[in-house]
């Protein structure tokens, strides 16, 4: 069965996309402390915070394609064209068509690998380049 591409569909640059996300992760965590060593990292209490609700999750989806309408901020499913590494000036560019709460997912990925290496003090953007 082939995807539904009626109605608008997103393009995106995932690769892009990640390092994006994970430079957000780290801008954000880079000004705490870390936990004692004997602590486990854990950013999952932040995910709770209204500043993860109200900002950050909405401007990681809005990168993952979601569209924007209805309640909430960029929550609407729909199908992304993904556009592949090196194929930017193709014409047509080289895609896939996929679920941009796919896509969401790795970028979400990546945002919590910058954030704890934020937290950490260490900055490797490359790190998530294989997330998608």
């Amino acid at each position: 069965m082939s995807p539904d591409t009626s109605g608008d569909v997103a393009v995106v640059k995932p690769y892009y996309l990640l390092g994006e996300a994970y430079s957000m992760g780290h801008a954000e965590f880079e000004d705490m402390d870390a936990p004692p060593e004997e602590e486990e990292l854990d950013i999952s209490p932040f995910k709770d915070s209204a500043r993860w609700a109200n900002i950050i999750a909405p401007k990681l989806r809005s990168m993952a394609g979601y569209a924007d309408g209805g309640h909430g901020s960029y929550q609407d499913h729909r199908q992304v064209a993904a556009i592949h590494a090196g194929c930017e000036e193709d014409e047509p560019a080289e895609a896939d068509l996929v679920d941009a709460s796919d896509l969401y997912s790795a970028i979400v990925e990546a945002y919590d690998t910058g954030a704890l290496d934020g937290w950490e003090g260490t900055y490797d953007p490359d790190s998530v380049q294989h997330f998608y």
